[in-house]
């Protein structure tokens, strides 16, 4: 590849130098006196071999009757085109930028989704490969968009590089032919398994049976997803989930919020789910209303609204640990899961009947193989 043609060299301060030197008839050594400086650090500054620093600058203008600011920027313009043009490292650097500016890569070594190289050609490989997409400079074809409110460039780097490992993971796995009737008439079966936090670990073998490949990947710092439902392909559904907040009641609801997506999802259209679950969780009137629609058919699976406020109106002010397992156990769910709904809903605090609140993650992961 022939080298772009450089429109103009930038003088070197020492060719000036030189210059002034010549018309004043002065040697280097006559300078060097003037200076109070050595020889060789004139000799230098002609040459191009020493800097022109702010001291020096101030020395050169008392002695030529210019200003400071002539000769560092004389030095600024020369030692700037010399960077510029030493090619290979700002390349380097270029390529990097743009890497990294597509997925957190620090942190998708850390979690294995890239292999650690000091090789930038191996690393712009693994990040093409992780994203699906054949250079650097293509931008991924996503399984989800932002929300409605949200432009595309909404989704950071992290968010992006979250979905797309979670596609490349579902890519991997196989399941049951997805059939929609078979689909819609039993996903609120798998309610059933929520009793017992032990049956945690067979939920993975039950979504699969329905057709949907479930997967479970960590999120990023600062990235806030708590699930996602896309698809592969016109046949494939996939619901993947973080366990952003390792409690059964989060699980249950982001699962089946996922899986709601899933049912009315008949053009096939992903959703990024942010924010879902836990203390910072958006408010319903500030959702879409696909959103607040898969909030409610995830309720209406997991403990119907209904039953929860006839629960809330014989039951309160007080809920002790008896009443709220008696009535987890009326509705056939996990008592965690009765607790988190109340706990949503400000009937009782975060800190009350916090023991019902098991951890699940160690069993999902371990049911899906990671």
């Amino acid at each position: 590849m022939t080298e772009k043609l450089r429109p103009f060299r930038p003088v070197t301060p020492g060719e000036i130098l030189k210059e002034e030197l010549d018309a004043r008839g002065w040697t280097q050594s006559d300078f060097a006196e003037i200076l109070g400086r050595p020889i060789q650090a004139v000799n230098e500054i002609i040459s191009g071999k020493k800097a022109v620093v702010p001291a020096t600058a101030v020395e050169l203008s008392r002695a030529i009757g210019t200003s400071p600011e002539f000769w560092l920027n004389l030095e600024s313009a020369y030692r700037l085109d010399l960077l510029h043009h030493e090619g290979k490292n700002n390349e380097q650097i270029a390529r990097r930028a743009k890497v990294y500016s597509l997925v957190p890569v620090k942190e998708a070594i850390k979690k294995g989704w890239i292999k650690k190289s000091k090789n930038l050609d191996i690393i712009e490989r693994e990040v093409c490969h992780l994203l699906d997409i054949d250079t650097v400079n293509d931008k991924p074809a996503l399984a989800v968009a932002a929300r409605k409110s949200d432009p595309y460039d909404a989704l950071s780097p992290g968010q992006v590089a979250w979905v797309c490992r979670a596609r490349q993971i579902a890519r991997k796995k196989k399941v049951k032919p997805f059939d929609r009737r078979k689909f819609n008439a039993q996903v609120a079966s798998l309610v059933e398994l929520s009793a017992d936090d032990d049956c945690v670990a067979q939920v993975p073998k039950a979504v699969a049976n329905l057709g949907v490949r479930l997967v479970v990947v960590e999120h990023l710092p600062q990235t806030y997803i708590d699930g996602a439902a896309f698809w592969l392909d016109a046949k494939s559904p996939v619901v993947a989930m973080s366990l952003r907040y390792d409690r059964i009641d989060y699980f249950w609801f982001t699962l089946m919020h996922e899986l709601a997506h899933i049912k009315e999802n008949g053009k096939h259209a992903g959703h990024l789910d942010k924010n879902l679950v836990g203390p910072s969780a958006e408010a319903r009137e500030d959702k879409p209303k696909e959103e607040q629609d898969a909030d409610d058919q995830a309720c209406e699976w997991l403990v119907p609204p209904d039953e929860v406020d006839a629960f809330v109106a014989k039951t309160k002010p007080y809920f002790s640990k008896a009443a709220i397992v008696d009535f987890a156990e009326s509705m056939a769910v996990h008592p965690g899961i009765v607790v988190g709904r109340l706990q949503h809903l400000g009937v009782i605090s975060y800190s009350h009947s916090r023991a019902m609140l098991v951890k699940v993650r160690e069993r999902l992961m371990e049911a899906t193989g990671k």
